[in-house]
């Protein structure tokens, strides 16, 4: 068993379903081999234990990617060994919450996690898992942050966190509209404390989050950020390098890069 799991996670192996396009037999078949009758996964990330609902396939392969070597096992170990308790963290694209529930134990209850995420699926998802882990300490909000305040259209492939407010998918695509607001502003308005770290993953949004949060990002009691690179993912006139450069003119760094996949990585910037 444990060799199929290594197998169905190796990058080469993935890239061969999704060229094959059995990519939906092979997650149905996953689920139905490992996940458990409860649909309740433990994870234990150094010595950090949380459980998390893995109601499909998609979610429980994005759970399994907290604690696999292929997945973010080590984008989040880091960042959890970055943070202590009574800290702030601000979980931008929070999904089901793996980032928020983990982290969130991690700073305790004298710290606080502020989770966004507009999409209505994860919401009751991230919220099932904050409760299912007893968990006071995790704000969510129902917005998306971005440079302007301005509703706009999420698009959803169909699958668990596949969704962007930059259409990468096609014109058919599913979508909701969502409430995009400037992240300064917003966090000034609701008087938000100021987050020692930042984690982004929006699936090409990057950029847009970014420039909303140039006020917080420049704050110098904001020491970490965390950002999930989507290559090709970017809408017009926004390139790889000019998320680096940005995140670099905030006073980011010491850079350290995790490889994410053959199209994404996360950079992970500190101030000295």
């Amino acid at each position: 068993m444990n060799i199929l799991k290594s197998i169905s996670y190796n990058p080469y192996s993935i890239k061969l379903v999704k060229f094959l396009h059995l990519r939906p037999l092979a997650r149905k078949t996953y689920y139905k081999l490992f996940c458990p009758k409860d649909n309740i996964v433990n994870v234990n990330l150094s010595g950090i234990s949380a459980k998390f609902y893995a109601r499909n396939p998609d979610e429980l392969r994005l759970i399994e990617s907290v604690t696999g070597d292929e997945g973010e096992k080590k984008v989040l170990s880091f960042l959890a060994s970055l943070l202590k308790n009574g800290e702030v963290m601000y979980d931008i694209g929070a999904n089901v919450g793996t980032y928020s529930v983990i982290i969130a134990k991690v700073v305790g209850n004298n710290g606080k996690i502020i989770a966004f995420d507009p999409e209505t699926e994860s919401l009751v998802r991230l919220k099932e898992n904050i409760k299912l882990n007893d968990l006071s300490n995790v704000v969510v909000v129902d917005k998306a942050l971005g440079e302007k305040t301005v509703s706009g259209k999420l698009y959803i492939s169909g699958t668990t966190g596949n969704f962007s407010l930059v259409n990468i998918y096609d014109k058919e695509a599913k979508s909701e509209t969502v409430e995009i607001v400037n992240g300064d502003d917003f966090i000034k308005e609701q008087n938000f404390p100021v987050p020692k770290a930042i984690k982004i993953d929006v699936e090409g949004y990057e950029h847009s989050v970014l420039l909303g949060l140039k006020k917080t990002l420049t704050n110098p009691e904001c020491k970490i950020i965390c950002c999930e690179v989507h290559l090709g993912l970017f809408p017009e006139g926004v390139t790889e390098q000019k998320i680096i450069e940005l995140i670099k003119s905030f006073g980011f760094k010491d850079t350290k890069i995790f490889k994410r996949s053959f199209s994404a990585y996360h950079i992970i910037a500190q101030k000295k």
